[in-house]
C-alpha cells in the first residue's frame, strides 16, 4: 500500500487535473498529481518519449534502457509496465529478460552498449568513458542526450515509486 493516499480528482488544481486526464490511469501518475506544479511537465516529458517523432532515440533502444534501469534499480513497477511495451516495439522475450537482468552477452551490440550505459548510470550515477564511447559509435549527440534523459527520468520515477511504495495496478 502506498505511503500517501492517491488524491481524488476534485482535490487537484485544475491544471494538474486536466493534465492527469490525458494520462493512462496509472498509480505513478495519480501520485505525482499531488505535486501539482511539478506533475504536468513530468507528464508531458513521459508522453513525449512515447510519441512518434518526438525523439530520435529509437523505441527499441529506449525500452532496453528503461528495462535495464528497472532491473538495476529493482523497480518492479517499471518492469511490469515496460515489458509489454518492449514486446510491442519488437524486443523478443529473450531480449526483454536480457535487458532487465543485465545479461549483456544475449543482446546485440547496440542494445548491449545501451544496457551497460543504463546500468552504470543507475548504479553509480556516472558512465565510464569506455561505456560512453561504445554508445557514441552509433548515436548522434541528440540521441546521446535523449538516452541520458531517459535513464535519468526513469531512475527518478523508480526512486519516487520506491520511496512512496506505489503499488503496481492489478491490470498492469
Amino acid at each position: 500500500m502506498a505511503r500517501i493516499s492517491y488524491p481524488a480528482r476534485e482535490q487537484l488544481e485544475q491544471e494538474v487535473a486536466i493534465a492527469l486526464d490525458g494520462m493512462k490511469p496509472m498509480n505513478i501518475f495519480r501520485m505525482l498529481a499531488r505535486a501539482d506544479t511539478l506533475a504536468p511537465p513530468i507528464f508531458e516529458a513521459t508522453t513525449r518519449l512515447f510519441t512518434r517523432g518526438c525523439t530520435q532515440l529509437s523505441a527499441r533502444l529506449r525500452q532496453v534502457a528503461i528495462l535495464r534501469v528497472a532491473g538495476a534499480g529493482n523497480y518492479d513497477y517499471l518492469t511490469a509496465h515496460h515489458e509489454p511495451i518492449s514486446a510491442r516495439v519488437g524486443l523478443s522475450t529473450g531480449e526483454v529478460a536480457a535487458a532487465r537482468y543485465g545479461r549483456f552477452n544475449e543482446l546485440g551490440a547496440q542494445e548491449c552498449a545501451v544496457a551497460r550505459f543504463a546500468t552504470e548510470s543507475t548504479t553509480t550515477g556516472d558512465v565510464s568513458d569506455p561505456t560512453f564511447d561504445s554508445v557514441r559509435i552509433f548515436m548522434q549527440d541528440r540521441e546521446l542526450v535523449e538516452l541520458s534523459v531517459v535513464v535519468g527520468l526513469y531512475n527518478c520515477l523508480g526512486r519516487v515509486l520506491k520511496a512512496l511504495r506505489i503499488e503496481t495496478e492489478e491490470n498492469a
